[in-house]
């Protein structure tokens, strides 16, 4: 996806990445169905969690650094599973040695009696601790079982990851296409501040010496008469500082530095969201400066639209990595 940027006057590849995605992958060998599922959400750091049968444990410092390896940021949710194709090789067997033991028991126990006892049901046979044991359980802590299973595993967790980072880049460039909109309304709102700047300075300084003016005609009537004790020079001095106050053109080229560098900042790169955030509240500061300095109808209505543009700039910020 394209673009057109002012920071260059030509048109940009937007690259971001959001952190909201899914992936899956599915790899069927050895028998084996292996599965993994991959949930990412917004998050200021890289928050892992995995979720996996316990007999897979020892895999766990390899899929963090593997998460860690393709993402930056974001709350991660790894799902991993495996299933075996055919169903009865995972069905409880017969201990023969288990077996055997409980004969020689019975045997015993009727020697001791001297009597033949009745045999036990097969239902009740089968109950007895150990007889039927989980050939799939018994091995499963084995390094050899392990050995066998990784390569399948991890194949299943790069396909999710390849599937997630797609989908992370894609709703990226969605994001990064709603960003500039609200960077070009931010901008237009700017530029019309800048153009009235001027005219709103001559109205302020207009005002102020019409406010002087009746301060010196009430002095006047009172009987002060302090009109003559204030030189014309000093009069239109202060009424210079006071109109100065209301100088805005420093926030106006601090918010238009702003804008460029989150406009470069929406050509990718590691960690964006976290500069991007941080510009946002440098903007707010500055549209808040001049909200605060220059409280006229034709100021308030851009500054109400700079700040509401802004807080969905933040809004959409918090979920890029």
């Amino acid at each position: 996806m394209k673009t057109a940027s002012s920071l260059s006057g030509e048109e940009i590849i937007l690259s971001l990445k959001s952190m909201t995605a899914f992936g899956s992958g599915e790899i069927q060998a050895a028998n084996t169905i292996y599965r993994c599922e991959i949930r990412t959400l917004n998050s200021r750091f890289c928050d892992i969690s995995i979720k996996m049968p316990r007999s897979l444990i020892a895999l766990e410092p390899q899929l963090i650094n593997r998460a860690k390896e393709r993402l930056s940021r974001g709350k991660v949710d790894v799902f991993l599973d495996l299933l075996p194709i055919d169903r009865s090789s995972t069905l409880p067997q017969l201990n023969q040695a288990a077996v055997e033991h409980y004969l020689a028991l019975g045997r015993q126990l009727a020697e001791r009696c001297g009597e033949s006892l009745l045999p036990l049901g097969t239902y009740e046979f089968l109950r007895l601790e150990g007889v039927l044991e989980n050939q799939n359980t018994l091995s499963s802590s084995s390094e050899e079982w392990m050995r066998k299973h990784e390569a399948g595993l991890f194949a299943a967790v790069n396909q999710a990851f390849t599937a997630l980072v797609k989908q992370r880049e894609s709703e990226g460039q969605a994001l990064g296409k709603a960003l500039e909109k609200l960077l070009e309304q931010i901008g237009d709102d700017r530029r019309a501040i800048f153009e009235k700047r001027e005219l709103i300075q001559k109205n302020v300084y207009d005002l102020y010496k019409k406010r002087l003016d009746r301060i010196l005609v009430a002095s006047d009537e009172t009987g002060q008469k302090i009109r003559h004790m204030l030189p014309e020079e000093r009069i239109l001095s202060e009424l210079a500082i006071l109109t100065d106050r209301t100088d805005i053109d420093e926030e106006l080229t601090r918010l238009e530095a702003h804008e460029e560098e989150f406009r470069r900042l929406l050509l990718g790169g590691e960690e964006v969201g976290r500069r991007m955030d941080f510009l946002c509240q440098e903007m707010h500061r500055e549209i808040n400066t001049i909200s605060n300095k220059l409280t006229q109808l034709e100021v308030a209505q851009h500054t109400l639209s700079l700040k509401q543009a802004v807080e969905r700039l933040r809004q959409q910020v918090q979920n890029i990595e």
